[in-house]
């Protein structure tokens, strides 16, 4: 069995290819869908027990290798690891041995193809209702041939820890890595009513803070408890964390300084 493990679905999605009708294809479509949640989930479990499942368990997968990446910006790229056990003045010497292959999609492959398996999962919408989408085989067995060679990795690096830092507005936790503070990135909290934006600031090597960027915070109308607004468009609503009044969120504009009544004749 594959370190994925998902010969199974491939194996369904293989037959159902095969058949060619409508039905079949439909079920390679939810075949191959499993198969690329169950990568991406699996892949994001390696990183430890710092980020707990339920950070992305609902999470489509996405949204997820993008949080994979923002963790290790090169885990979408293929990687063969090699070592050489001999050396000479701290230097290889001798010959390689292969250990193994680490491979992954691309975040651009992975949402058009998830996105495409997706429409066939449905019934058509009223929308496309006069020229439904079609599936085609072809398309499907290109989506077979990539999970199927990622599939076949041998390894899974993970080359990266985790550190639990609190959001500095609502106190849920957020997942830094070595790289995202290295880098000084800026980190949201993955609360969606939340989203504050953070800067993640290194002081020395076993130190760093995460700053709070911008200071959208107002208070509930209703109940006066201070909740987030980061993120939010012109018109949207927002509700209160801590009673859940719905609140409309606005903006406007006017001319500044303020006209003198009388210079401007009115």
């Amino acid at each position: 069995m594959s370190i994925y493990g998902v010969e199974e679905y491939l194996a369904r999605a293989k037959t159902f290819i095969a058949a060619g009708d409508e039905s079949s294809l439909r079920h390679a479509c939810l075949e191959l869908r499993f198969c690329l949640e169950s990568i991406v989930y699996q892949r994001l479990r390696k990183i430890g027990d710092k980020l707990p499942r339920s950070v992305y368990k609902s999470w489509q997968p996405q949204k997820a290798l993008k949080l994979l990446l923002s963790f290790e910006p090169r885990a979408d790229q293929d990687v063969t690891l090699d070592i050489c056990i001999d050396t000479v003045d701290g230097k290889p010497s001798g010959d390689w041995k292969r250990i193994g292959d680490y491979k992954m999609f691309s975040v651009k492959w992975l949402n058009k193809s998830y996105n495409k398996l997706g429409k066939f999962l449905h019934l058509t919408s009223l929308a496309e209702e006069e020229t439904p989408p079609q599936i085609n085989p072809v398309d499907l067995q290109e989506i077979y041939d990539e999970i199927e060679r990622v599939s076949s990795a041998s390894l899974v690096l993970t080359m990266n820890s985790i550190t639990v830092v609190t959001c500095a507005v609502c106190g849920t936790d957020m997942y830094v890595s070595h790289s995202q503070i290295e880098e000084g990135s800026v980190v949201e909290c993955y609360k969606e009513s939340c989203g504050a934006k953070h800067n993640l600031v290194k002081i020395d090597e076993d130190r760093f803070t995460a700053n709070r960027i911008g200071f959208k915070t107002v208070p509930c109308k209703a109940c006066g408890e201070d909740f987030s607004i980061e993120s939010v468009e012109h018109g949207a609503l927002k509700d209160c964390w801590s009673c859940g009044q719905s609140h409309i969120v606005g903006w406007g504009y006017g001319i500044w300084p303020i006209a003198d009544k009388d210079a401007a004749g009115g």
